[in-house]
């Protein structure tokens, strides 16, 4: 499959801006600032743009302890991200979720999860109305291969 110069412009902006998020999110940790833990995403932002460029709005996505890029990827602001992870109250969670547990409903970003390949079940009872119905929409929960073959 051939991508236009735009479509490859746009992944590749949003390849970036998922690598300077994470990069400064690693910075900030080290210095004290992230509430909790945060586990960065650096080297697989290809994953979120590819997979998130291929999905609409209504779509859903699910996350997983490396979440950041499929959040940004799909929409989330990055001011409203870094909040959560700073503990405040104008983050997505409102400064409860931090880094592993960023939700926006409103973008159809569902959650991500610090437990191996969580959001398979989470994922799959997201598909589960829309497999009934005239609705299209499409739900993505990315794992790790080695999480389910234990």
């Amino acid at each position: 499959m051939k991508l236009e110069i735009e479509q490859l412009e746009s992944l590749y902006t949003t390849m970036a801006k998922i690598r300077r998020f994470d990069e400064k999110t690693a910075e900030l940790f080290v210095q004290g600032l992230v509430k909790g833990t945060a586990h960065s995403y650096v080297g697989e932002e290809a994953v979120a743009a590819a997979a998130c460029a291929n999905l609409r709005e209504d779509d859903y996505i699910v996350g997983t302890h490396r979440g950041h890029g499929h959040c940004i990827a799909k929409g989330a602001r990055v001011d409203r991200m870094m909040a959560e992870l700073f503990g405040r109250v104008d983050g997505y969670c409102r400064g409860l979720g931090g880094s592993m547990h960023i939700a926006a409903l409103d973008l159809n970003i569902l959650g991500c999860n610090g437990i191996v390949a969580a959001g398979l079940p989470i994922g799959t009872g997201a598909a589960a109305p829309t497999a009934s119905s005239s609705r299209s929409s499409a739900t993505a929960a990315p794992i790790r291969v080695w999480s389910t073959s234990r």
